[in-house]
């Protein structure tokens, strides 16, 4: 299959081919048209949903169209205000418009007739948005992504002078790999006071956003915005059994983690760890530098996705220059993978530093992309994206289908020995910090109208809970009261966290299903992302041939096959 087949274009079929979106008024004929529209039989009401996700395309399109420029260029008051201009003025008609056509089709009589296995998720998608919809609520979406952007133009703008030079986030972390213990100290504090200068506004920031989220959850009846949260994420899984699943991180995560870091602190032969000891080699080796340019970043990585599978290597191949992978000044943090709504066409951003955890980026942004070049034939908008349970398996499986050969990056065995052992030890550390943060999300928000005080305190015991015991003696507790401003999740994305550590138990049952048949494991990865988000969560795991199921039973079977890949390196 040629890359341009496997990207074919999906003209317009209802929207005119030379429409463009300028303000909300210019989309109101289509949406009148919509409305409008009789709907006298069953396929009527199909065609209607069809047309209705064509326009859909569009605007996603031109929506993420403005948030891709933004946030490659957070300096430009041009592409900002673009992007505000879309939030502020298009973005609330948007959401009466969609409100009015959920009802219209909830109230069809033929939607019954509807099939239920291609429509069931659908119709449960709407009828849930339908209930958690209020007018009073459009006005909150607004200032919410607004406040998004404020904690995206604070953070996108910490920098440093440091080494003679001015630094981003992403670059000083270079520092903390590095074999020279004082200069990592020296790196470390440097960091943690730019991060502190802004801590105040952060914090009030948050308050806004925390008070603002419950008044949200308050004007639709709902007790809090965790119990909103799980509605709108459409979960069957309650608070209850994440608390759970705490519980088994606690007990089968936490002692690998503190056996791992303390085999760390003996061959550092230190007395204890200390914050800037936790990146560096334990045996003083230098750091790995696996790429000098973005360039050889984005070549090696296509070569593993061909050693795992060449239909990887093929749609990775198709989508090389739907990427902006270099940090720079002015760039928001993090890393994403989004989609062109109406090319279904998948764009991966990161702010690649130099560090094997680039590559490991890399290789889960492009899980990303596969899933969504993967299910890009689906013909209705609404399921070409999955429950996040599952859309995190698509990435997080290709950074342990792509651990095996990082040797593409190295030229000695031994270095590419230490960054698969690197990645293992990440698998492992992932469900402690993910468990911090889901707690931490779950106090605030069950405890509205908390002091700042009272926030902090939360924070420090849930971490007590689930860290290692670095030595924090003589530094600036602030540093580690504030440590969470970092993590954009809790300020952008509230109480979509969870779903990473019960994604990873998926992608380490495929790594296991991998180690034993590569073919087989690659073919239900892919069977399984091709239904995109037409199926829930547990369903989806289902398709690819493994288990939703986050006990203490499945986790601790997965931390002794990763103890055993450890021990293996």
């Amino acid at each position: 299959m040629q890359n341009n087949e496997l990207l074919k274009p999906f003209p317009r079929t209802f929207v005119s081919m030379d429409f463009a979106i300028t303000d909300a008024a210019s989309l109101k004929p289509w949406v009148d048209i919509l409305l409008e529209r009789p709907l006298s039989s069953l396929a009527d009401l199909k065609a209607w949903i069809e047309d209705w996700s064509e326009l859909e395309g569009v605007i996603g399109e031109d929506s993420n169209l403005r948030y891709v420029a933004m946030t490659c260029d957070t300096k430009d008051p041009k592409k900002t205000e673009a992007y505000l201009y879309f939030v502020r003025e298009i973005q609330p008609q948007l959401t009466e418009w969609d409100n009015a056509l959920k009802k219209k089709y909830y109230a069809s009589p033929f939607r019954k007739e509807l099939d239920a296995v291609e429509f069931g998720r659908l119709d449960r998608m709407f009828s849930v948005s339908i209930e958690l919809f209020t007018e009073k609520n459009i006005p909150l979406d607004v200032q919410l992504a607004e406040m998004s952007q404020q904690y995206q133009q604070t953070t996108g703008a910490w920098t440093v002078e440091f080494d003679g030079k001015k630094q981003t986030m992403p670059q000083m972390s270079r520092y903390l790999y590095r074999t020279d213990r004082p200069l990592r100290e020296q790196a470390w504090r440097a960091t943690g006071e730019r991060r502190l200068a802004d801590a105040p506004a952060l914090e009030g920031l948050f308050d806004r956003m925390a008070k603002t989220r419950h008044e949200y959850a308050q004007n639709l009846g709902l007790k809090d915005y965790r119990e909103y949260s799980f509605k709108a994420k459409l979960r069957d899984y309650t608070p209850e059994d994440c608390l759970q699943f705490h519980d088994a991180i606690e007990k089968a995560a936490v002692p690998l983690m503190r056996k791992i870091a303390e085999k760390r602190r003996m061959e550092m032969g230190l007395p204890a760890l200390r914050p800037w000891d936790m990146h560096v080699d334990p045996l003083g080796r230098p750091p790995l530098e696996p790429f000098k340019e973005v360039k050889q970043l984005q070549d090696g990585t296509g070569r593993i996705f061909g050693k795992i599978d060449p239909r990887l290597e093929r749609m990775y191949g198709a989508i090389t220059g739907m990427m902006d992978l270099d940090s720079r000044d002015g760039k928001a943090p993090g890393g994403y993978q989004t989609t062109f709504e109406e090319r279904r066409v998948p764009f991966i951003f990161t702010n690649a530093a130099g560090l094997h955890g680039d590559v490991t980026t890399l290789l889960h942004e492009g899980g990303h992309a596969f899933h969504t070049i993967s299910c890009r034939a689906l013909p209705m908008i609404w399921y070409r994206h999955a429950g996040m349970e599952f859309s995190e398996v698509a990435s997080m499986t290709q950074e342990l289908f792509g651990n095996g050969f990082v040797a593409e990056f190295y030229r000695d065995e031994e270095q590419a020995k230490r960054a698969m052992f690197e990645q293992w030890e990440r698998v492992v550390d992932i469900f402690p910090w993910v468990a911090t943060v889901d707690a931490f999300q779950q106090w605030i928000y069950t405890n509205p109208g908390h002091t700042r005080d009272q926030r902090a305190a939360a924070w420090l015991k849930i971490s007590q809970r689930f860290e290692i015991g670095l030595d924090w003696s003589g530094l600036n507790p602030d540093v580690k009261k504030y440590s969470w401003h970092r993590q954009l999740h809790i300020f952008e994305v509230p109480f979509y966290y969870i779903e990473y550590a019960i994604a990873q138990l998926g992608a380490l049952q495929l790594y296991r299903m991998f180690r034993e048949n590569p073919r087989k494991a690659v073919d239900s990865y892919l069977a399984a992302l091709a239904l995109g988000g037409s199926r829930p969560p547990k369903e989806l795991f289902e398709a690819a041939g493994i288990r939703f199921d986050f006990s203490h039973g499945m986790l601790s079977g997965l931390m002794a096959m990763a103890e055993e890949e450890l021990e293996k390196l």
